[in-house]
Parts: C-alpha cells; structure tokens; sequence
C-alpha cells in the first residue's frame, strides 16, 4: 500500500464540506423556530407540518434521487442539487406564513435527498474499505458540525441584521460550494491529478461488485437486506430529525433558553457527534484490519451505540438543563457512530454500480420515519410536552440492530448453505 495517499482525502474533504452546507441550509430554520413563531404567529402543531412538509419531499425526492446519481454521475448532480436547494433556502427569506414556509421547506427537501446517495456512490468509488467506516464518519459528521455551526451562526446573523438575512446568507454558502466542487471534484477514473500507485490501490480495495446493469428502485427494495437496512433507517433516523429540528424549541420552552442563549449552547450536543462518528467509524476499520468482516464489525458498533440510546429517558427527567444537555450529547455521539456504520454498511453489502440507489431506498425509509415522529411530536409536545417523545426515541434503536443482526444471520446462514 503507498505510503501517502493524500488526493482521496480531499475527496473526503469535499464531501464533508458538502454535508456541512446541507445541515447549516436545514438548521437554519429550526435555530429561527422561536423567532418566526413570535414574527408570523404560527403554533407548535403548525410548526410540525412546516417539518413535514421538509420530509416528505425528502422521502419523494429519494425515488429519483439515486437512480440520477446512478445515471448522470456525482459531481453533475452534487453541482445541480445544491444549486436547486440554495435557491428554495433563498426563497425563506420572502415567506410572509407559516404555509409559504412549508411550500420553501418542501423545495428543500427535494434538492437536498441527492446528498446521501451521491456521497455515498462518491465513497464507493474512491474509499477503500479497510478506509470507509472513518471516511464515511468525516461524511457524516459533515451533518453535525454544520448543526454545530448553525446556531451561532444563524442566531448572529439574525440578531444583527435580521431574520431574513440569515437565509440570504446560507444561500451565499451554497453558491460558493459549488464553485469549489466543480472545480476540484472528479471521479477516480476521470481524475489526472490522481497519482497511477494510488488509482491502483483504490481500484484493488474498494470492493462492491459490478455486474449488470444499475437496479432500479424497486428492484432494490425487493432485496431482504435493502429491506432491513430501509427498517433500521425507518427507526432510528428519526432521532436525528428530532434533535435537528426540535432542540431549539425544546431548549426554549423546556429549558427557558432565549435566541442568545440557544446560539450560545445548542451547538454543545452536536460537539459529541464529532467524537462518536469518527471513532465509532475508525473502530469498525480497525476490526476489519485485524481480520473481521466489514459487516460485522459495523454491526457491533452499532449494538454499542443502541445500548446507549435509553440515555434519552434520563435527559427528559433531569432537573438541570446542563445535564439534559449533557446527556443529550451522548445521545447524538452514538447517533452519529450507529449512522456512520448503518451507511458504512450500505456502502459495502450492495452492487457499487447501484449503491446510489440502495442509499436512496434506505433513506427514504429513513425520511418516512422522520415524517411519522414529526407529526406525532407535534401532537404528543402539544398536549403531554417532551417526556413520551424522549422515551420512545430512547428505545428504537435496540429495536433496529435486532432487526439488522437477524436479517444479516439469516442472509449469512443463506448463503453458507449454498
């Protein structure tokens, strides 16, 4: 193996900044929720079908979305989806009610279901799978730190200049990304600046059959593994929606956090994330060093991070608001090291001329589950507050890994037999 491998890292590098942008363009809202409840008058319940709205063109835009990625390549589609998205969070800023909010977040959530499929299709391609659990945690984490950055940002912004401005001003980043991307992303095979030792090493180790053609959608929800991953993804996504899009408002009706305070401590939880993906990705790579088997050893990443999930039940009961926060950020660390291996191991099980498509099943299933728990936050919030939520969130993702595991015993048990 060479010695120093640096170009794939930029890649790596890219895709980070991409799902950075993706999250910042999300958060935006959700930082802003109390702020524009007060300034166009909308209550809880609508404020969940203004997230709804988000996921359901998420979920949508997950039946093409990988099948354009499959098709058309990464760095074509990176470069028109986060221009569509830029311009629908551009559109924010005009929204006069709650319904234009919905009908600018619904635009979003169609240019923004391109991102998981086309950097995991990116992954596959040019990560190594010895390499892929860490590469696909600094992926993901992209997605923290840009909720990370989002309240300070946002809240700044907002507060100095106005509301509307900070959408101006995440539109501005998206523009500015796609110059970038445009001009340092290439695919392996495509890229000159790629030395021929590291082109060579990449193409020996990054695994993922290719035979046929691409699959379409619906073929690859007819596969039982597809099946299993889509129904982990179903649960356990929706932790992350949660806390995404309902942290703000929990902090400040819960916790009585203003717009000052929540751009100064909301982005505390997500500093965990940037812990428990990198190193739940980085183990899973280092047991498949000593031998393991790529699937197994993300698999028991994943049991590590569901057997902390339950924190969730003490956060909602804890008296102080330093330990709800506390507890919360263990939440996301082990959200974000059960999300980089769950996506880790889509990357690897499925055809690499089709794993785009895969990622869109799975996340649409994903999306799905997001739209379930919004709606039914914004009821059970309404009426009982935080405490049922918390404690539903608290067990789904035991629920997961027990599907993942027979799914994948079963698959195993198959195939031996042949």
């Amino acid at each position: 193996m060479p010695r120093s491998l640096p170009f794939r890292w930029r890649i790596v590098a890219l895709l980070f900044g991409l799902s950075v942008l993706n999250y910042i363009d999300r958060q935006a809202l959700s930082v802003l929720a109390p702020t524009l409840q007060s300034s166009l008058g909308f209550s809880t319940i609508q404020y969940s079908y203004i997230v709804v709205s988000f996921l359901v063109a998420y979920a949508v835009g997950y039946f093409f979305s990988g099948a354009l990625v499959d098709r058309f390549g990464v760095r074509l589609t990176v470069a028109t989806t986060v221009a569509a998205w830029s311009v629908a969070s551009l559109l924010h800023a005009w929204a006069a009610t709650w319904i234009g909010l919905a009908g600018c977040r619904f635009l979003l959530g169609l240019g923004e279901s391109c991102n998981g499929p086309s950097a995991l299709k990116a992954l596959s391609e040019w990560i190594p799978r010895r390499e892929r659990g860490l590469c696909t945690a600094i992926f993901s984490n992209g997605y923290i730190v840009g909720a990370m950055l989002a309240p300070p940002l946002v809240a700044w912004v907002a507060l100095r200049y106005g509301w509307h401005w900070a959408f101006v001003g995440t539109a501005a980043l998206g523009v500015c990304f796609i110059v970038l991307w445009l001009r340092y992303y290439h695919s392996p095979e495509s890229e000159v600046r790629l030395l021929p030792a590291e082109r060579a090493y990449i193409f020996a180790e990054r695994g993922g059959a290719v035979s046929g053609q691409p699959v379409s959608f619906f073929d690859a929800l007819r596969d039982p593994l597809c099946l299993a991953v889509a129904a982990a993804r179903l649960c356990t996504d929706s932790l992350s929606y949660f806390i995404v899009f309902w942290l703000p408002l929990y902090l400040h009706s819960a916790r009585g956090f203003s717009l000052a305070m929540i751009g100064l401590w909301a982005w505390i939880p997500f500093l965990a994330s940037d812990i428990g993906g990198p190193g739940g990705g980085a183990l899973s790579d280092w047991l498949v060093r000593r031998g393991w088997r790529p699937a197994a050893a993300r698999r028991r990443l994943m049991l590590v991070a569901a057997c902390l999930m339950p924190a969730a039940v003490v956060a909602v009961h804890a008296k102080s608001a330093a330990l709800a926060l506390g507890l919360i950020a263990v939440l996301l660390g082990a959200q974000s090291c059960w999300n980089s291996n769950i996506l880790a191991l889509t990357s690897e099980v499925f055809p690499r001329q089709s794993v785009a498509t895969y990622a869109a099943a799975t996340g649409m299933a994903g999306a799905i589950g997001g739209v379930i728990t919004t709606l039914l936050a914004g009821q059970l919030i309404h009426n009982f507050g935080y405490v049922p939520v918390f404690t539903g969130l608290g067990f789904l993702h035991l629920i997961a890994f027990s599907i993942i595991y027979l799914s994948f015993r079963r698959s195993e048990n198959a195939a031996a037999q042949r």
